[in-house]
């Protein structure tokens, strides 16, 4: 059963049902309570138009692409070396999916004892 909730003052209605699909990944979901608290406290605080665009923002803002395991921590352990070696890091501007050849580099600025020897450092 779906339930409709009003933003008078912004003259916002949004009707949530008991399911929703996610547009991205075509998966089914069930809408959470705490989603239905969420809609209903910004319905209640004239805010319900700021809450969904809110949503929007972050599900529309590119996510950085973690490809896990060890080619993620090796380029996490360049950078930190690279913040050593350099006395500073310099922020990427965008955030970009890391390709094969970058992935390559990564590792080649390791030498594998270091990372051993720092792992062993930290206890690991």
């Amino acid at each position: 059963m779906s339930n409709t909730y009003t933003d008078y003052v912004n003259k916002i209605a949004i009707t949530v049902p008991e399911r929703y699909i996610d547009v991205k990944t075509g998966e089914s979901y069930s809408v959470s309570q705490k989603i239905v608290d969420q809609i209903e406290y910004h319905a209640e605080n004239s805010s319900l138009g700021h809450l969904v665009l809110s949503a929007l923002h972050h599900y529309l803002t590119p996510k950085p692409v973690l490809n896990g395991g060890s080619a993620e921590i090796l380029q996490q352990l360049a950078d930190i070396r690279s913040m050593l070696e350099n006395g500073s890091y310099l922020i990427q501007p965008t955030v970009k999916a890391r390709t094969m050849n970058e992935q390559t580099d990564a590792a080649k600025l390791l030498n594998m004892k270091e990372v051993e020897d720092i792992l062993e450092a930290f206890g690991g």
